[in-house]
């Protein structure tokens, strides 16, 4: 791969990781790791298999991160709305761990609408009828017990947050 080949892909695209998603040029950059010796094409330092990743296991991957990305900005947004001070950051993890949770094992209609999400944020439309639907699949992704444990996550580290300061308070 030259510097021209990498520089038109920038160019199309904006992001010069894009590169990797193209299999073409990805099989061709393990085939040059396997006739020069091990460049990092395939991963493997990066990995507990012995294997290197193929071009369809490295597209699968960059299609969860990205998802990953988006549900979870999402997310993080929505909190922050409510405003929960000292707990914003313990409710976005407990969220975050539990849509993780929720994203490994998606049913089919859900699955549908994540890779709809994806397929829509890589075209880059301007007008994205799919992701604004997310705040609503977001909210039914995650149950009652849920969005209860989100909650109760912010309370636990306010509650904290009250004891250190009424303790340092009585020190002071």
């Amino acid at each position: 791969m030259d510097e021209e080949t990498l520089q038109q892909q920038y160019e199309q695209t904006g992001n010069l990781l894009d590169v990797l998603k193209d299999s073409a040029t990805l099989e061709a950059v393990m085939q040059i790791e396997a006739e020069c010796g091990d460049i990092g094409a395939g991963f493997p330092a990066y990995s507990t298999r012995s294997n290197p990743v193929t071009p369809a296991q490295s597209s699968s991957v960059l299609r969860t991160v990205r998802l990953q990305s988006i549900v979870l900005t999402t997310f993080t947004e929505l909190i922050q709305t409510v405003n929960l001070g000292g707990g914003t950051e313990a409710a976005i993890a407990e969220g975050r761990r539990r849509i993780r949770q929720h994203l490994a094992a998606l049913t089919d209609e859900q699955q549908a609408y994540f890779d709809a999400l994806v397929d829509e944020d890589q075209q880059q439309p301007n007008d994205k009828p799919v992701r604004a639907q997310l705040k609503s699949v977001i909210y039914s992704l995650l149950s009652d017990v849920d969005w209860q444990a989100i909650g109760q996550a912010a309370t636990e580290a306010i509650q904290t947050q009250w004891i250190e300061f009424t303790q340092a308070s009585k020190t002071a």
